[in-house]
């Protein structure tokens, strides 16, 4: 059976997106996309992030496709479940 890790806010969650923004780390994180499908992102890398503004960039790095994620649709960042 696989350990479920510890759930986070959603607060820790973009305080914690946001250090990755700035040293450009890769992360992985399921959300809700707007069309209410569910997007897996393995390996994205931060780009930018505004807690203000509460979304974030994402860059695939094998591609170079770029996402924008509204922080509140997030699920899981990193395998920790994001909660409000």
């Amino acid at each position: 059976m696989a350990k479920v890790l510890k759930s986070i806010s959603l607060q820790e969650a973009k305080a914690y997106l946001d250090e990755c923004a700035a040293k450009h780390e890769a992360v992985s994180i399921v959300a809700l996309a707007r069309d209410g499908h569910k997007v897996v992102m393995n390996g994205w890398t931060v780009t930018s992030g505004n807690s203000v503004g509460r979304t974030h960039n994402y860059r695939n790095n094998e591609s170079g496709e770029v996402r924008k994620i509204i922080d509140v649709l997030l699920f899981y960042v990193n395998g920790h479940p994001v909660y409000i």
